[in-house]
């Protein structure tokens, strides 16, 4: 079933990464919203929730962490007073390439033999699964309100 490959792909890209990670004290999870705000910096948390689908709380509790790491600063949005925007901190920009680097290993190891052309295709086929599978729970949640 596809939904325990995913899972158990999943949990081993954890292991991976705080494996890999641990010494320089950064979680898988930190890792993710780092590799966002690299992108993306000034990226408000609300939006960081959403890119990840996950809980507010639980984003707020990973970046209470990341702030006591000095990886990150978060600041009240002028626009909006109850939004908050996130900013690398010299800290954090030191260690972009490091983090870069480690999740170029995994990508590497997890397409090691494949075509480029199967890669995009099947990057395309989880980004179409992502989204019907977001769409689901949205209508689910609007149907329970």
């Amino acid at each position: 079933m596809i939904g325990k490959q995913i899972s158990i792909l999943f949990r081993q890209l954890n292991l991976y990464f705080n494996r890999e990670l641990s010494g320089i004290s950064i979680s898988a999870t930190e890792l993710l919203y780092l590799s966002s705000l690299y992108t993306k910096d000034g990226i408000s948390q609300d939006d960081l929730a959403q890119e990840y689908s996950v809980d507010k709380a639980a984003v707020t509790r990973t970046l209470q962490l990341m702030e006591k790491k000095e990886l990150i600063i978060r600041k009240t949005d002028s626009a909006d007073k109850r939004a908050k925007k996130l900013f690398l901190t010299d800290k954090a920009k030191s260690l972009e390439m490091e983090l870069r680097e480690i999740q170029t290993k995994w990508v590497c190891a997890m397409t090691k033999g494949m075509e480029q052309e199967t890669i995009n295709n099947f990057s395309k086929q989880i980004d179409t699964m992502v989204e019907r599978a977001k769409e689901l729970n949205q209508k689910e949640r609007e149907n329970q309100e």
